[in-house]
C-alpha cells in the first residue's frame, strides 16, 4: 500500500499542464467546485488535487447505492441486517482475541470495549468486508457528480489526496466503501487524518490490517465526539399516553424532566435536567419501540447520523457484552462490566 512509485508518478504528472487544466475544467463544470479552495482546505497543492481528479472515474453504481441506503428501511427490517447470531458470535470472539487492547483503549479513551467491537462489527464484520470500491472513484463520483452531497464529498476527496501523500499510498489502489470510507472502522479521509492512532506502537497508523490501530482509533473518534465515560447510552421509554411526536419535535432540547412531566417513564430514573432525545422505532406488528437517547447515543450518531444505526450498534454491543461475560464465566472468571440494558 505504501508505494514510492506514487510520489514519482505524482511529480511527473505535474508537468502535464493539459491534463491538469482539463481536470480542473471538468470538475468545475460538474460541481462548481473551486479547486484552489479545496486544495487549501486540505493543505495540498492544486496540482496534486488536479492530478487525482485526472485519475478518477465516475461510477453510476455509487450514485445508485447512495440513493437507496439501508437506513431507509423500517427498524424491524434494518435490525435483521446487523443483529444476527453470526455477527454476535464473531463479536464475542473479536472481544476475547483483542481483550487487552480493548481494555487499554477503554482506559485511555473511556469507551467500553463492546461499543468498539460493535462499531467494527456493524461497519465491516470485524474487518472481513472493508469495501471493494476504489476510494478515489467513490469520492470523485459523490464529490463532483452528486450535487446533493458535493460540498461534503469534494472536501473528502481533497482530504483523501492529503492522506495518500502523508501515508505515501498510491491513491489508485486504496479500496473502501461506496461512500469512500476505509479500513476496519470505515473512517472517512478527514477522520483518518484527525483520529487515527498508532495503537500497536509500530510507527504507523494502519486501520486496514492492524486491529490494534483500528480499536484505538475508533475509541479516539468517540472521545473526540463527546463520549462521556461511565454514562448511559439509551433507555427504553413507556409513553403511557404521552404525545410522542410533541416530545420528538424537541430534538436534543428535551429534558428528562419534560419527558416525565408528559407522563412517560423509563426504567432508570434520570436527572430532571438531563438532556436527551426521544426516538420511536417501527416494529413488525405495527407498534412502536421508543428510546430515550442520551449523550453517548448522540456520539454514536456522529459516526452515522441514522438513529437506526445508533440503536443497532447499541443492541449489538449489549449482546457482545453478554456473550463475553458468559465466555469468561466458562473460564472460571467473574466479570462485572457496567450494565446499560434498558
Amino acid at each position: 500500500m505504501r508505494v514510492k512509485s506514487f510520489i514519482k508518478t505524482l511529480a511527473a504528472a505535474l508537468f502535464f499542464s493539459v491534463i491538469t487544466q482539463g481536470a480542473q475544467a471538468a470538475a468545475r463544470n460538474s460541481s462548481g467546485a473551486d479547486l484552489k479552495v479545496l486544495a487549501q482546505g486540505a493543505g495540498i497543492s492544486e496540482q496534486a488535487l488536479s492530478y487525482a481528479l485526472s485519475q478518477a472515474t465516475f461510477q453510476q453504481k455509487i450514485i445508485d447505492a447512495i440513493t437507496r441506503p439501508s437506513e431507509a428501511k423500517p427498524w424491524y427490517q434494518y435490525r435483521k441486517i446487523f443483529i444476527t447470531r453470526s455477527r454476535i458470535d464473531a463479536g464475542v470472539r473479536f472481544y476475547l482475541e483483542h481483550e487487552q487492547t480493548l481494555k487499554q483503549a477503554a482506559a485511555r479513551f473511556g469507551v467500553p470495549p463492546e461499543i468498539v467491537c460493535a462499531i467494527i462489527g456493524v461497519e465491516t464484520f470485524y474487518g472481513k468486508n472493508m469495501g471493494t470500491w476504489r476510494v478515489l472513484d467513490a469520492l470523485y463520483t459523490l464529490g463532483f457528480n452528486y450535487p446533493k452531497r458535493a460540498a461534503y464529498f469534494s472536501k473528502e476527496f481533497a482530504n483523501f489526496v492529503a492522506l495518500c501523500l502523508r501515508e505515501r499510498w498510491d491513491l489508485r489502489e486504496i479500496r473502501g466503501s461506496y461512500a469512500g470510507a476505509m479500513g476496519m472502522g470505515q473512517f472517512m479521509p478527514s477522520s483518518y487524518l484527525d483520529y487515527a492512532v498508532d495503537f500497536d506502537g509500530n510507527g504507523s497508523e494502519n486501520l486496514f490490517s492492524s486491529a490494534e490501530d483500528a480499536i484505538g482509533s475508533v475509541a479516539n473518534y468517540f472521545k473526540g465526539h463527546g463520549w462521556v465515560k461511565g454514562h448511559g447510552i439509551c433507555y427504553g421509554v413507556h409513553l403511557h399516553g404521552a404525545n410522542a411526536q410533541t416530545l420528538m419535535d424537541k430534538g436534543w432540547d428535551l429534558t428528562a424532566g419534560e419527558l416525565y412531566k408528559a407522563g412517560a417513564t423509563t426504567k432508570a430514573q434520570l436527572p430532571a435536567e438531563e438532556k436527551l432525545r426521544l426516538y420511536c422505532y417501527d416494529l413488525e406488528d405495527g407498534n412502536k419501540s421508543c428510546l430515550a437517547a442520551l449523550q453517548n447515543f448522540k456520539a454514536i450518531t456522529r459516526y452515522n447520523t441514522s438513529p437506526l444505526y445508533a440503536r443497532a450498534v447499541f443492541e449489538l454491543s449489549e449482546f457482545i457484552r453478554q456473550g463475553y461475560v458468559k465466555e469468561k464465566a466458562l473460564q472460571g472468571i467473574t466479570v462485572n462490566p457496567e450494565g446499560r440494558l434498558p
